[in-house]
């Protein structure tokens, strides 16, 4: 009488191909990811500067801190665009926008 199915050494000889394999694409992926929070920083970066440009012609002053710029009856940035998504804070230094390092 033949059983059909896998032996205890095949399913150890599976899951060691797959546990391999899991080992060489997670640091892939979790670098992929730290690149897209940094891109996304970036961007934000832009963003933020075009809103003390935007503040700056209203006001006719720059902006001395990224509170300026969250505060008030119209806000030219929410609170969560004061923070980039890899979770850094960004501050303002003589008129442009900075990561936190």
């Amino acid at each position: 009488m033949k059983n059909k199915g896998f032996t205890l050494i095949e399913m150890i000889f599976c899951i060691s191909v797959i546990l391999v394999i899991l080992l060489l694409v997670i640091p892939y992926v979790t670098n992929k990811n730290r690149i897209v929070k940094d891109k996304g920083c970036q961007a934000q970066i832009e963003v933020v500067n075009s809103q003390i440009i935007l503040y700056e012609i209203e006001h006719e002053q720059l902006p001395t801190s990224i509170s300026q710029l969250t505060s008030g009856s119209t806000p030219y940035l929410t609170e969560k665009q004061a923070v980039c998504p890899n979770g850094k804070s960004i501050y303002i230094s003589d008129g442009q926008a900075y990561v936190s390092k």
